[in-house]
């Protein structure tokens, strides 16, 4: 009885969160994947989810008709997941949009582990490579190397059985394909992939809307954006990477403007006593220490987000530790990081990212 009434409440509390209705291709090596982001990132926003099926190809394997995205987006769900977009070249089917990528992938150089060569251009001439033929994008590939030899198979699972068998020198595939030949054959042995560079070889996967939709596509693309600042985005779209490889590292927008302004306000009533209006501390003839500057975000001490928060949090002000209200913890800390290099963004910081984040501490100031 106690089981059977604990499963009401539970069953009761997922229903009465709002709703996403996510549209999945079965027929997607990468649908897996997908529906763990969909289901995280909903859930961090404080969503459930209900799961629509597809099969993304048409009749004899035809391609699927690229209206009938628009169609779905309008009457099935709010969002269809794991749609792949040329990172060189990007094209929607008409009448959706796209949330911002969650995740990357493409085309990829498979080869047996012990294979040298990571590279088309480094392998030997006359190298046998192979490729399923509705790879055309990779397929490109050939005329520009001359030192290898072109196979054509009917399917990935047919060419990684010829490269397995060394009867090839390596592959040309779609990354989600061979990892969906992985996961079935978890005996097979170990192959090496990395991605092909070049125009039209990498890919990134969005979810794709119509215009109604947009608050659902924006809380999604909100709780993607809250797990990898929470570093869990990574984890959950292994084996593919992340859909900015090329982003320049620098700091990560963890706060907004309107945060840090309130933070600005909390801390001149509450912190510059002792750690000065400018933050400089003992260097401005306070009693405190510098919270802002090379001095006080030292890479060699290795102090997060979490460490000098939780410090705040709980230890500050040092006349009446604790006092604060948690908001003004959070804002405090938002002001610590604009003064520290830290851009604001979009999404507001929390007061349990803030305590958990391993995010840095580095003075990226001029």
């Amino acid at each position: 009885m106690a089981m059977a009434l604990l499963g009401a409440v539970l069953s009761y509390r997922a229903e009465a969160r709002p709703l996403l209705r996510i549209c999945v291709d079965t027929a997607n090596p990468t649908m897996r994947m997908d529906a763990r982001i969909a289901r995280e990132a909903a859930a961090t926003e404080g969503y459930a989810v209900r799961f629509s099926h597809f099969v993304g190809y048409g009749r004899g394997g035809d391609g699927f008709p690229i209206g009938r995205f628009a169609k779905m987006a309008r009457s099935e769900c709010e969002l269809i997941m794991g749609f792949p977009v040329d990172a060189s070249d990007a094209h929607l089917p008409p009448d959706v949009q796209a949330t911002t990528a969650y995740a990357s992938t493409g085309f990829v150089l498979v080869r047996r582990a012990a294979a040298r060569a990571r590279r088309l251009s480094q392998m030997p001439r006359g190298s046998e490579v192979g490729i399923a033929q509705l790879d055309t994008y990779a397929g490109l590939l050939f005329s520009q190397h001359p030192n290898i030899t072109m196979h054509v198979y009917p399917s990935d699972a047919d060419m990684v059985a010829d490269l397995e068998a060394r009867h090839l020198a390596a592959g040309l595939a779609w990354q989600p394909s061979i990892e969906a030949y992985l996961h079935r054959h978890p005996g097979a042995a170990s192959l090496r992939e990395d991605l092909l560079p070049g125009p039209h070889m990498r890919w990134n996967l969005v979810a794709l809307y119509a215009p109604r939709s947009s608050a659902a596509a924006q809380a999604f693309a909100s709780g993607v954006e809250a797990l990898r600042r929470r570093g869990a985005l990574s984890r959950l779209i292994l084996p593919y990477e992340s859909a900015e490889p090329e982003a320049p590292a620098g700091p990560p927008a963890l706060y907004t403007e309107a945060q840090a302004t309130q933070g600005a306000l909390a801390y001149a009533q509450n912190c510059a006593m002792c750690h000065g209006p400018l933050l400089d501390g003992q260097e401005g003839g306070y009693s405190g220490p510098a919270l802002k500057g090379a001095d006080f975000a030292d890479p060699s001490y290795d102090f997060h987000v979490s460490d000098i928060f939780n410090f705040v949090a709980k230890l500050m002000p040092a006349a009446t530790p604790g006092s604060l209200n948690p908001e003004q913890d959070v804002e405090i800390m938002a002001f610590l990081l604009k003064e520290n290099g830290y851009p604001a963004g979009n999404q507001a910081l929390t007061y349990g990212e803030a305590s958990a984040s391993k995010v840095p501490i580095l003075y990226y100031g001029k």
